[in-house]
């Protein structure tokens, strides 16, 4: 299994994340978001994650509003693991809150302090897997939305070094044209490349739909992770 785009990973791991994701729709306001995650995990079962806060940027890059999204700090318990070399699954939660220094809903909106809870899941079969993050958000200040999410993966590995898979996101926290908390579906065809044993790049496209408004966005992963037992 491997990392997707947009989605936890169900698994107790060390690694870190660089993330790039460009919206390149046509309309204005477009933006150009960093950000840097870091999962370390505390036991066989428990595990913890720190999103840094990244850059939240538009267009033209310099002078256009920017701001530095909010710092995330999350708990994850992964009670089941399996794994007979044909077969492989797993099941976690993951608690999260995440705290925004200098809020712009203005030049921002939808984002915010917030708290979210979810479950975590990976299942694989033979070169096949799905993976998937499921819960609600809570808003606790700032313009972040109340709502739940439903994020699932399809993929497939070709070779050792190369997998594709599809993303399929739905959430009741995004934000329509008029400012207004709307339900939103957004899907990634990904493409996944195994340089060596620790580096992977991930590049995906992603068509996405808010309330009758589409988008377009190109993102970027760049994941290094590394196993203590090595």
């Amino acid at each position: 299994m491997k990392r997707v785009l947009g989605i936890e990973e169900a698994w107790v791991e060390n690694a870190v994340y660089f993330s790039s994701s460009r919206d390149n729709d046509a309309n204005p306001g477009r933006a150009w978001n960093f950000g840097v995650q870091w999962d370390a995990a505390l036991s066989e079962h428990w595990g913890s994650e720190v999103d840094a806060p990244g850059l939240l940027a538009q267009q033209p890059l310099g002078r256009a509003p920017s701001a530095l999204a909010p710092i995330t700090i999350g708990l994850k318990y992964v009670p089941l693991q399996w794994d007979d070399g044909e077969s492989a699954g797993v099941l976690g939660a993951e608690v999260e809150g995440s705290w925004w220094a200098s809020p712009q809903p203005v030049n921002f909106p939808g984002v915010g302090s917030n708290i979210a809870g979810q479950i975590l899941v990976g299942i694989r079969r033979g070169r096949y897997w799905i993976q998937g993050e499921y819960g609600a958000s809570r808003r606790v200040k700032a313009d972040a939305r109340s709502g739940w999410f439903a994020d699932s993966a399809l993929g497939y590995r070709m070779s050792e070094d190369w997998v594709v898979q599809i993303e399929i996101d739905l959430n009741r926290t995004s934000v329509d044209a008029l400012g207004h908390t709307a339900s939103s579906a957004t899907l990634t065809p990904q493409v996944g490349w195994q340089i060596d044993p620790a580096w992977q790049l991930v590049l995906g496209e992603s068509i996405g739909r808010i309330q009758g408004a589409y988008s377009v966005m190109t993102d970027v992963l760049l994941e290094y992770g590394f196993d203590e037992s090595r």
